[in-house]
């Protein structure tokens, strides 16, 4: 009976409309609106009310013509989706990131927005080539399994920045980092990069018991353009030192 009344609901929610076009400075795009994931529909609503870290989308709106961005931790794609928007720059946007919840919904607002950035499904490390664990919260209740949301594990292969730039032939100007608590790895799988005269700038949400990775881009030459404290971390622009 159970299944037979979701069957039902699901047709149902098929028909009701299920995407959200948001614009925020000069930036708009498409975003699906799941039904069943209240951080992503929390989210695009702080969005729309240009709640949701205005200095980060104020940077994001204002990059070069011609601009490259490595969006490390892209999640379902909200930033990548926004700035690639901006068609008139000749931008080039590429995220990465390993969740599998997250990453399904990044790839829908991919394709809703005409596939304007390339995403990477993978764990951004210091090295290419590893298997490790992740261990991810469903945002899912199921009783017999849990009390609360259940978690869950997979494995997933690791990708070292400087590989991915390599491998491709680019040089990303731009680094957006958001992906709680593994930054210094990613720096480590960074280091060409970094100390490349292309990259000018990089941004990243610092968890507070990581702020040794200020010091790591400092020694790379970057100072710190702006800094912002919140409660859980803390947001972070640096600029490469000309």
């Amino acid at each position: 009976m159970l299944v037979r009344i979701f069957y039902y609901l699901a047709n149902l929610f098929r028909i009701l409309p299920k995407t959200k076009r948001l614009k925020l400075l000069d930036m708009n795009a498409t975003f699906f609106v799941p039904i069943n994931n209240h951080y992503i529909c929390d989210d695009l609503i702080d969005i729309s009310k240009q709640n949701r870290e205005p200095e980060l989308y104020q940077w994001l709106n204002d990059l070069d013509d011609g601009s490259i961005l490595f969006d490390v931790g892209t999640s379902y794609g909200q930033e990548a989706s926004l700035v690639s928007s901006l068609t008139h720059k000749n931008l080039r946007v590429f995220g990465f990131d390993c969740s599998l919840y997250q990453s399904h919904f990044c790839a829908l607002n991919r394709r809703l927005n005409h596939d304007r950035f390339k995403f990477t499904f993978a764990a951004v490390g210091a090295k290419s080539g590893e298997l490790i664990t992740i261990e991810a919260n469903s945002d899912t209740h199921i009783p017999l399994l849990h009390k609360k949301n259940v978690t869950y594990e997979y494995e997933c292969m690791t990708l070292a920045l400087d590989d991915f730039a390599e491998a491709n032939k680019i040089m990303p100007t731009h680094i957006k980092i958001d992906v709680d608590g593994a930054e210094h790895d990613v720096l480590i799988g960074a280091s060409k990069i970094l100390q490349s005269p292309s990259i000018k700038d990089v941004f990243i949400e610092i968890d507070h018991h990581n702020l040794g990775v200020i010091d790591v881009l400092k020694s790379h030459g970057f100072k710190i353009k702006w800094q912002l404290e919140k409660a859980q971390n803390t947001d972070v622009l640096f600029s490469k030192e000309i």
